[in-house]
């Protein structure tokens, strides 16, 4: 005999509601978003209410640039998450949020501010402080011009450390807190055309690189807190020219149709999605130090690719769009990063009588793959890898391999970057 349970009266059993209890806990759960408080300024607003500099001249409502929490919900969703823990005021300074976080008095709008993150940061799994961009900009005459620095930029960390101060007596102890560096506003194209002159231009960057040594310094003081070193993408812009990525060149001028290819917003301050990229992978990587689950970082494709809609593989794409088969049996990416012809025959590597091989790759080539030399004795599975003291790179850029052995093959790779 088959004994049958009504389903509806088996559902109401002490057996079912304990498999139930059993498989609540049990069964695998897709992992919830880690979810981040910010305090910020325009740069941690979205760009989607922020019209007057995110869209283009030509469809001036709908913008055509992401900022890093846009990216987050765009690209790692599932993985990180703002929600309504993003307290961003465009125009806001560290100064200001410094008054409204330490305020005594009863004023209605700071106290509902304040109550606002005070229940937010009982639901979130860390927070990060994001400010002093609006404090540079409006002190940075009196940082490039004056003899000794303003107090505005004296008194930036002490406003810091205010805000970081409030955080961690509303949250948990052991909450993570991360700050940002303070972006360096001297790179932006809006503020180096009125400060036109390099000795004092130089200058102001040695002290807002003084400020966030402070910082720095400050943070290395304070348990559970961390660094994201956004300054480190405003001296990449400083620095790095003409501005790429893995050779795709970006363009430092503003244009008033926000084109994928410029480094800067059309008001030449706020960065473009390419920056914005860059400013979400240093937040990722303070989250990573310290959260459970990794967070992948944007990779380079990724942003070329994925947020700005072009071909990673641009920059080969152009080399190989005038080549012809010219004989010499190099692979086109090879001839690429040797620099050679692609419509002649070329032979970009020369050789001396006690062995020594050398070549001459093209640097820009190079940012976008790699190229590794292998050496073996036999032709069949030897292969390994030059020794790196066997490898000497001249000024002129030419490399020498000197050899290891009487008798040597050597086999080129091309990898391009990640």
């Amino acid at each position: 005999m088959v004994m049958r349970l009504r389903s509806d009266r088996f559902s109401q059993t002490p057996a079912f509601m304990m498999l139930a209890l059993w498989l609540l806990l049990h069964l695998p759960l897709g992992a919830a978003p880690f979810r981040l408080l910010a305090i910020g300024d325009s740069l941690t607003t979205e760009y989607a209410i922020e019209l007057t500099f995110s869209a283009p001249d030509s469809d001036p409502s709908n913008p055509n640039t992401r900022n890093w929490v846009e990216i987050f919900a765009n690209r790692r969703s599932s993985a990180i998450t703002l929600s309504s823990g993003n307290f961003s005021i465009p125009g806001s300074t560290a100064d200001y949020w410094d008054d409204v976080l330490t305020d005594t008095s009863f004023n209605p709008l700071t106290l509902a501010l304040r109550l606002s993150i005070d229940q937010e940061l009982d639901t979130v799994d860390a927070a990060i402080i994001f400010l002093g961009g609006n404090d540079l900009n409006s002190a940075y005459g009196s940082i490039y011009n004056d003899a000794t620095p303003p107090a505005a930029l004296t008194g930036l960390v002490g406003h810091i450390s205010a805000v970081h101060s409030f955080v961690r007596s509303r949250a948990p102890n052991q909450l993570p807190i991360i700050i940002a560096t303070f972006p360096d506003v001297g790179a932006t194209p809006d503020v180096a055309i009125d400060h036109p002159d390099p000795i004092l231009a130089a200058r102001a960057r040695q002290r807002i690189a003084a400020a966030n040594a402070q910082l720095i310094a400050l943070v290395q003081t304070l348990p559970n807190t961390y660094i994201a070193r956004v300054d480190g993408v405003t001296d990449r812009i400083f620095d790095q020219v003409p501005f790429q990525i893995n050779g795709t060149e970006f363009e430092y001028a503003p244009d008033r149709e926000n084109p994928p290819l410029h480094i800067f917003c059309k008001d030449g301050f706020h960065p473009s999605t390419v920056g914005q990229a860059l400013i979400a992978n240093e937040i990722l990587k303070a989250v990573n130090s310290f959260a459970a689950t990794p967070i992948p970082l944007f990779s380079n494709r990724e942003i070329l690719g994925g947020l700005l809609g072009q071909d990673p593989d641009q920059p080969l794409l152009d080399y190989l769009a005038g080549a012809v088969d010219d004989g010499d049996a190099l692979p086109p990416v090879l001839e690429f990063l040797l620099d050679a012809d692609p419509l002649r025959p070329s032979a970009p590597f020369a050789f001396t009588q006690d062995g020594t091989a050398s070549f001459r790759p093209s640097p820009d080539a190079l940012r976008y793959a790699d190229l590794r030399v292998l050496q073996s004795q036999t032709l069949t599975d030897d292969w390994a890898a030059v020794p790196a003291a066997n490898m000497q790179t001249l000024p002129d850029g030419t490399v020498k391999i000197i050899p290891t052995a009487a008798k040597l093959f050597y086999k080129f790779e091309a990898i391009p970057k990640p």
